[in-house]
Protein backbone atom coordinates (compact mmCIF):
# COMPACT_ATOMS: atom_id res chain seq x y z
CA UNK A 1 0.00 0.00 0.00
CA UNK A 2 1.20 3.27 -0.98
CA UNK A 3 2.49 5.71 1.42
CA UNK A 4 -0.32 8.34 0.12
CA UNK A 5 -2.95 5.67 -0.15
CA UNK A 6 -2.48 4.65 3.83
CA UNK A 7 -2.55 8.24 4.96
CA UNK A 8 -5.63 8.49 3.43
CA UNK A 9 -7.27 5.57 5.08
CA UNK A 10 -5.82 6.06 8.36
CA UNK A 11 -6.36 9.79 8.51
CA UNK A 12 -8.34 10.24 11.31
CA UNK A 13 -5.88 7.70 13.42
CA UNK A 14 -3.00 8.85 12.50
CA UNK A 15 -4.27 12.42 13.84
CA UNK A 16 -5.16 11.26 16.76
CA UNK A 17 -2.15 9.27 17.12
CA UNK A 18 0.37 12.69 16.55
CA UNK A 19 -1.65 14.53 18.89
CA UNK A 20 -1.44 11.50 21.62
CA UNK A 21 2.32 11.30 21.13
CA UNK A 22 2.77 15.24 21.34
CA UNK A 23 0.73 15.33 24.47
CA UNK A 24 2.70 12.55 26.39
CA UNK A 25 5.95 13.73 25.02
CA UNK A 26 5.07 17.38 26.43
CA UNK A 27 3.28 15.93 29.66
CA UNK A 28 6.41 13.97 30.32
CA UNK A 29 9.09 16.71 29.64
CA UNK A 30 6.83 19.13 31.62
CA UNK A 31 7.07 16.78 34.86
CA UNK A 32 10.92 16.42 34.43
CA UNK A 33 11.61 19.64 33.51
CA UNK A 34 9.72 20.62 36.82
CA UNK A 35 11.14 17.41 39.11
CA UNK A 36 15.35 18.01 37.94
CA UNK A 37 14.94 21.82 37.41
CA UNK A 38 12.02 22.76 39.75
CA UNK A 39 10.81 24.97 36.56
CA UNK A 40 7.96 24.13 34.45
CA UNK A 41 7.90 24.44 30.52
CA UNK A 42 5.89 27.51 30.38
CA UNK A 43 4.15 26.30 27.06
CA UNK A 44 3.76 22.70 27.83
CA UNK A 45 0.66 22.65 29.65
CA UNK A 46 -1.29 24.40 27.22
CA UNK A 47 0.00 22.33 24.75
CA UNK A 48 -0.70 19.23 26.42
CA UNK A 49 -4.67 20.59 26.88
CA UNK A 50 -5.17 21.76 23.40
CA UNK A 51 -3.57 18.08 22.45
CA UNK A 52 -6.46 16.10 24.25
CA UNK A 53 -9.36 18.13 22.54
CA UNK A 54 -7.34 17.08 19.71
CA UNK A 55 -7.15 13.53 20.67
CA UNK A 56 -10.60 13.54 22.19
CA UNK A 57 -12.59 14.56 18.78
CA UNK A 58 -10.08 12.78 16.43
CA UNK A 59 -10.50 9.44 19.12
CA UNK A 60 -14.35 9.90 18.58
CA UNK A 61 -14.39 10.35 14.89
CA UNK A 62 -11.96 6.74 15.01
CA UNK A 63 -14.72 5.51 16.94
CA UNK A 64 -16.93 5.97 14.89
CA UNK A 65 -15.06 5.02 11.60
CA UNK A 66 -14.45 1.09 13.39
CA UNK A 67 -17.72 0.97 15.46
CA UNK A 68 -16.34 0.84 18.55
CA UNK A 69 -18.07 3.34 20.77
CA UNK A 70 -20.09 1.99 23.75
CA UNK A 71 -23.34 0.31 23.16
CA UNK A 72 -25.99 -1.93 25.01
CA UNK A 73 -27.23 -4.28 22.21
CA UNK A 74 -29.16 -6.58 24.23
CA UNK A 75 -32.35 -5.67 22.44
CA UNK A 76 -30.27 -5.63 19.07
CA UNK A 77 -29.27 -9.17 19.33
CA UNK A 78 -32.56 -10.52 20.53
CA UNK A 79 -34.37 -9.50 17.84
CA UNK A 80 -34.20 -10.83 14.15
CA UNK A 81 -31.71 -9.66 11.85
CA UNK A 82 -34.37 -7.24 9.85
CA UNK A 83 -35.52 -5.74 13.11
CA UNK A 84 -32.20 -5.47 14.79
CA UNK A 85 -30.85 -2.98 11.64
CA UNK A 86 -34.32 -1.12 12.11
CA UNK A 87 -32.83 -0.30 15.55
CA UNK A 88 -29.29 0.07 14.27
CA UNK A 89 -31.01 2.99 11.29
CA UNK A 90 -32.72 4.96 14.83
CA UNK A 91 -29.39 5.03 16.24
CA UNK A 92 -28.12 5.93 13.53
CA UNK A 93 -30.55 8.78 12.87
CA UNK A 94 -29.98 9.99 16.44
CA UNK A 95 -26.57 9.93 16.18
CA UNK A 96 -26.39 11.50 12.93
CA UNK A 97 -28.38 14.22 14.45
CA UNK A 98 -26.12 14.98 17.18
CA UNK A 99 -23.53 15.11 15.03
CA UNK A 100 -25.47 18.13 12.98
CA UNK A 101 -25.70 20.23 16.20
CA UNK A 102 -22.50 19.15 17.12
CA UNK A 103 -21.29 20.46 13.78
CA UNK A 104 -23.07 23.96 13.87
CA UNK A 105 -22.38 24.62 17.49
CA UNK A 106 -18.64 24.18 17.08
CA UNK A 107 -18.96 26.23 13.70
CA UNK A 108 -20.19 28.94 15.91
CA UNK A 109 -17.65 28.50 18.73
CA UNK A 110 -15.09 28.28 15.93
CA UNK A 111 -16.12 31.46 14.29
CA UNK A 112 -16.26 33.23 17.65
CA UNK A 113 -12.84 32.14 18.78
CA UNK A 114 -10.77 35.59 18.18
CA UNK A 115 -8.54 35.45 20.99
CA UNK A 116 -4.92 34.49 20.71
CA UNK A 117 -3.74 31.31 23.31
CA UNK A 118 -1.46 33.12 26.15
CA UNK A 119 1.28 31.36 25.39
CA UNK A 120 1.20 29.56 22.38
CA UNK A 121 0.38 32.34 20.87
CA UNK A 122 -1.99 31.15 18.46
CA UNK A 123 -5.99 31.34 17.01
CA UNK A 124 -8.22 29.60 19.49
CA UNK A 125 -9.93 28.84 16.07
CA UNK A 126 -7.07 26.78 15.27
CA UNK A 127 -7.84 24.53 18.33
CA UNK A 128 -11.62 24.48 18.03
CA UNK A 129 -12.06 23.82 14.54
CA UNK A 130 -11.48 20.00 15.54
CA UNK A 131 -14.95 20.13 16.87
CA UNK A 132 -16.98 21.02 13.02
CA UNK A 133 -14.45 18.92 11.49
CA UNK A 134 -14.67 15.65 13.25
CA UNK A 135 -18.44 16.69 13.67
CA UNK A 136 -18.49 16.19 10.05
CA UNK A 137 -16.26 13.37 9.96
CA UNK A 138 -18.99 11.25 12.41
CA UNK A 139 -21.73 12.27 10.05
CA UNK A 140 -20.21 11.01 6.93
CA UNK A 141 -19.21 7.32 8.54
CA UNK A 142 -22.73 7.19 10.00
CA UNK A 143 -24.41 8.22 7.02
CA UNK A 144 -22.35 4.93 5.58
CA UNK A 145 -23.78 3.03 8.31
CA UNK A 146 -27.14 4.49 7.79
CA UNK A 147 -27.38 3.50 3.90
CA UNK A 148 -26.32 0.02 5.06
CA UNK A 149 -28.64 -0.68 7.86
CA UNK A 150 -31.69 0.73 5.64
CA UNK A 151 -30.99 -1.85 2.81
CA UNK A 152 -30.75 -4.47 5.79
CA UNK A 153 -33.29 -3.48 7.60
CA UNK A 154 -35.74 -4.19 3.99
CA UNK A 155 -34.49 -6.77 3.72
CA UNK A 156 -31.80 -5.74 0.72
CA UNK A 157 -28.42 -6.27 2.89
CA UNK A 158 -24.69 -6.42 0.41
Amino acid sequence: MSALRFAVKYFEELVAGVFMVLMSITTFANVLARYFFNSPIQWAEELARYSFIWVVFAGAVVCTKRKRHITIDILAQALPSRASAGIHVLADLCTLGIALVIGYYGWKLTAAATQITATLQIPHSVVYIVVPVSAVLVFVHTLGDFVRNCRAAVGRAE
